[in-house]
């Protein structure tokens, strides 16, 4: 997987991917992570602005979209009641 922030891309086996700017936003964060777990409440102050409920579900939504669209073999993992990373 290749992700391209400077031309807004993402490369999954040399095909492109169509993101959403949310989805792009929570890749780019996790691959940024480099392999350690991102709680959902940092993604929350990270991706979304300052006026998202904080009891909203929007990042599992957004996560289960992501990982429909970058397909299988699954990249993102989650580590139940912590978070989520790509190893």
């Amino acid at each position: 997987m290749v992700l391209d922030p400077a031309r807004y891309r993402v490369l999954r086996a040399d095909l492109p991917v169509s993101l959403t700017k949310k989805e792009f936003a929570v890749l780019e964060e996790l691959l940024r992570a480099n392999g350690a777990v991102v709680s959902a409440e940092e993604l929350l102050e990270t991706v979304w602005d300052e006026n998202v409920n904080p009891f909203t579900n929007v990042v599992r939504v957004t996560m289960t979209s992501l990982r429909r669209k970058l397909g299988e073999p699954a990249v993102i993992k989650t580590v139940s009641g912590v978070g989520y990373r790509i190893p």
